[in-house]
Parts: C-alpha cells; sequence; structure tokens
C-alpha cells in the first residue's frame, strides 16, 4: 500500500526540504567542479583543433578505394583530404569574461557530481505516492539515472558536438572567418550538454510517470507521429543533415526505449484506463438499482 496522502502544505513543506538538500550538494559538487573545470574547457574545444568526424571517415574511405580498386581511385582522381587543420583559439573581449565561463564549467560539473543526491532526493519526495514494493527500485533509480545523464553528455561530447562544430567551420572561406566567442561557445555547448543528458534520462522520467498513473502506455503507443515530429522540429535548429540525424535519432530513439520500458516495467498503473462517461450499466446492475 501506498502512505496516506499528505496535505497540501506538508507536501510544499516536504519540496522545500528536498530543494535545499539539492541545492546544497549542487554548491559542494559546484566546488569540487572548479578544479576540473579549465581540463572541461579542454574537452569541449577539442573539435577546433581536430578533424572533424566526416573528414575522418573520408579519409578512410579514400584509403580504403585506392587500395582495393586503384584504377577506380586513378580515373575519379581521388586524393587524401588534409587532415591537418590548424588549431583555433576562443576569443574573450570583457576582463572577467574567462572567469565566468569557468563558473558556468563548475556549475555543470557541479550538477553532475551532485546527480546522485539530486535523484535521491527526488525520488523521497516521490516515494509517498508509491507502493510498499516500489520503494525498493530507489536502489536502481539512482545509479540508472546517473549513468543515464553521464552516457548523454558522452555521446553529445564525441559524437554530436564535434559534428556542430565542422559544420560551423565549414563556412570558413576567403571572406568569412570564424572568430569564436568564448562565452558564446561554451552556453551553446553547455545548453545542448545539458539537454542530451536530460533526452537520455526520458525513459526514465516516463517510467516513473508510468507507475504514478500520470502516464499510459496507449497515450505514448498513439503519440509516436507527434514524438517524430518533435524529434525533427528540435534537431532542425542545429545544424546540416548529418547532425539533425544525430539530434533526431536520439530524441526519438529515447522516446521508444521508454515504450519498452513501460511495456515491461511500467506495472498496472500504465495500463489502467479509464471507463466511458456513457457506459451502460448491466442488466443485472440496472435492476438492482431500481
Amino acid at each position: 500500500m501506498s502512505e496516506p496522502e499528505m496535505p497540501f502544505l506538508d507536501h510544499l513543506q516536504e519540496l522545500r526540504r528536498r530543494l535545499i538538500v539539492s541545492l546544497i550538494a549542487l554548491f559542494i559538487g559546484t566546488a569540487l567542479g572548479w578544479s576540473f573545470s579549465l581540463s572541461a574547457l579542454t574537452v569541449v574545444q577539442r573539435p577546433l583543433a581536430q578533424p572533424s568526424l566526416i573528414k575522418r571517415l573520408h579519409y578512410n574511405l579514400v584509403i580504403r578505394i585506392q587500395q582495393d580498386f586503384p584504377s577506380l581511385a586513378e580515373q575519379f582522381h581521388l586524393e587524401l583530404p588534409d587532415l591537418a587543420s590548424s588549431p583555433r583559439k576562443l576569443n574573450y573581449m570583457a576582463p572577467l569574461e574567462p572567469f565566468f565561463v569557468q563558473m558556468k564549467l563548475s556549475l555543470i560539473l557541479g550538477l553532475i557530481l551532485a546527480l546522485p543526491v539530486i535523484l535521491y532526493q527526488t525520488w523521497l519526495f516521490i516515494a509517498p505516492g508509491l507502493y510498499a514494493h516500489e520503494k525498493k527500485y530507489v536502489y536502481l533509480f539512482v545509479p540508472v539515472g546517473t549513468l543515464a545523464f553521464i552516457s548523454g553528455d558522452i555521446f553529445f561530447l564525441y559524437i554530436v558536438w564535434p559534428l556542430i562544430v565542422a559544420f560551423s567551420l565549414g563556412y570558413e572561406s576567403a571572406t568569412l572567418y570564424p572568430l569564436l566567442n568564448l562565452t558564446q561557445y561554451v552556453n551553446f555547448c553547455l545548453r545542448l550538454l545539458v539537454l542530451f543528458g536530460l533526452i537520455f534520462e526520458l525513459p526514465l522520467i516516463l517510467l516513473i510517470l508510468a507507475r504514478l498513473g500520470v502516464v499510459r502506455l496507449e497515450f505514448l503507443l498513439k503519440q509516436r507521429r507527434l514524438a517524430v515530429l518533435l524529434s525533427l522540429i528540435v534537431a532542425a535548429f542545429h545544424a546540416d543533415v548529418i547532425t539533425m540525424a544525430m539530434v533526431a535519432l536520439p530524441l526519438y530513439g529515447m522516446y521508444e526505449i521508454s515504450i519498452l520500458v513501460i511495456r515491461f516495467c511500467g506495472g498496472s498503473r500504465s495500463r489502467q484506463t479509464e471507463a466511458p462517461p456513457d457506459t451502460p450499466l448491466p442488466p443485472s446492475a440496472g435492476q438492482a438499482a431500481g
């Protein structure tokens, strides 16, 4: 059985308590993350100093054709692309701009370090709405939620972010030179970093909502077209077709994974459907009522 329903004011007090603990954990995590913030900046800048994934794939493809089909390579004059690229530096114009950027990086690192505590506090807040046998899932909720967020960040930093940077630098020409600003570059990266972390949390979030009875499996199954449309809309704001695919596929992929997770772990609440209001009573029930 779930615990007795709490009064509204008690809910607010409980929420306040969980927020305070989460903010304290975030503050401590940010202080610890300060030591690693410059290393994090190096990781964010890596696509500026390395050849893009597309260029490396092109390079490997040309090598394979030259080795296996030399006549074809000679006929089409295939030449190896130049992988050497001059490293680019980020520019800043305000005296304290690097300091504030370092603070932002520390905050994101602090969020990742404090994520287990934040997830645990979130679980404690929603636990009163669960049955007793469902509360044991806290042992999966915290580690799975943390690993999902980190996995989304790793996927973004090493797959999506290099593609976005390469697309941006592709506009460089004799009359157009990229002068990348430190704050704008890092802000754009951190915004997408948090977004991809949350995208990979989607199956866990929808599973919790399903077990609480807020989300129904039937609803998710009917909204697949809308999920595809929203994934494409979000992806369309970022870069070329390849990068759009790298953004849209994880978005919709997490939606499908959510459906599978809810199907097997959602419990009875995720499948309950309300009876239509105009459903007629059975004959025996009508006679008993009369």
